[in-house]
């Protein structure tokens, strides 16, 4: 049972992160790890085929690595998040308490991002 389950949130998050690689709002990397993760809970040989895959090995590869993050993805990551960002809390969300969630969220997700390895 659980098996399906991965199977199925690592195809759904597979797609979600292939989605990202034509909307620019959208990241690619986050959702491809994500299901790395779970099929590697029961689908080993799925791992595989997103590893090898053409359009997705490049996200993953600098990021398993541990080599670091393209600048030029750095800035497009950042740029694209807080355009995002603030556009939400600008006109979609009025309560503060939730805009002062988003804000620390992103916050903390763009320290993540700023303190990873740059490749230049």
């Amino acid at each position: 049972m659980f098996k399906t389950f991965y199977l199925v949130s690592g195809t759904i998050s597979l797609g979600i992160g292939f989605v990202g690689l034509f909307l620019p709002v959208l990241p690619t990397t986050p959702f491809v790890l994500l299901s790395l993760y779970l099929f590697g809970k029961g689908h080993p040989e799925k791992v595989e085929e997103v590893l090898n895959h053409p359009r997705f090995k490049p996200y993953i590869v600098d990021y398993i690595s541990k080599e670091g993050i393209p600048l030029k993805a750095k800035i497009k990551a950042l740029s694209i998040l807080w355009i995002s960002i603030l556009s939400t809390i600008i006109f979609f969300v009025h309560s503060f308490p939730l805009r002062g969630l988003i804000l620390t969220s992103s916050s903390l997700v763009t320290l993540y991002i700023i303190t990873r390895k740059t490749i230049k």
